[in-house]
């Protein structure tokens, strides 16, 4: 994600028609490098941004498989279980944009592994970086929209695109946090709360899988939130 990042930000500061800032808006993993523009440059700034089935919390099972899946879902946990520890090697995080945002709770407080290399825990402050440049410039953009499909079954969970988090006992417990109780909220590890604080996030649902959308919901998020 972060070479992806670094990609995107080159071409954003080419364009001379983005220089006084810009609105944006992503589609699943689109919203990757635009929330990494944001952390790691955001200059010039995101103006509004609107994540649509964002996996900027990460994803916790592979799409169509998470351990709620009927019949398979067993085989579902087997197989995370087994490929997740593997997700979080560097040579894996380095040439592998699905691993980054690969985040098995069960790996999150007490594997180094996670911790020291995981490209997602970098950005959502469980890893070893310092957050206070991230925060900085989280601060300059004005507005964020995230925007969940109730039915998506691709991002699982998918409360996690609006910054829900599964419980830190999982699997014992398979709740959601919604994002005031997610650890990421409660540090304030990104600016998440700053922002909220000041009146920055704004939320929006459409009953849908992934990305399945109408052009109607779609022209009136764009038009609710990118128009003054």
């Amino acid at each position: 994600m972060d070479k992806s990042v670094d990609v995107f930000a080159a071409k954003v500061r080419a364009d001379p028609k983005l220089a006084g800032g810009f609105n944006a808006f992503g589609l699943s993993q689109g919203n990757n490098l635009i929330r990494g523009y944001i952390q790691k440059y955001n200059d010039p700034p995101v103006h509004a941004y609107m994540a649509i089935c964002g996996i900027n919390a990460g994803v916790a099972a592979f799409p169509q498989c998470s351990p709620a899946t009927p019949v398979i879902g067993g085989m579902c946990a087997t197989l995370t279980e087994a490929l997740g520890k593997l997700a979080y090697l560097p040579l894996i995080q380095e040439h592998l944009f699905q691993a980054n945002y690969f985040r098995d709770p069960t790996h999150v407080a007490n594997d180094t592994q996670y911790k020291q290399y995981a490209q997602l825990a970098q950005w959502n402050g469980e890893g070893v970086r310092n957050m206070t440049a991230d925060k900085a410039r989280w601060s300059k953009t004005s507005k964020f929209i995230w925007v969940r499909g109730t039915r998506d079954t691709v991002v699982w969970p998918n409360q996690g695109e609006q910054w829900g988090q599964l419980s830190a006992d999982y699997p014992q417990n398979k709740s959601v946090l919604p994002m005031q109780h997610a650890s990421w909220y409660t540090k304030d590890a990104f600016g998440l709360r700053t922002a909220d604080a000041a009146g920055k996030n704004f939320f929006e649902e459409f009953k849908g899988q992934h990305i399945r959308f109408t052009t109607a919901e779609l022209n009136g998020w764009l038009d609710k939130y990118f128009t003054d």
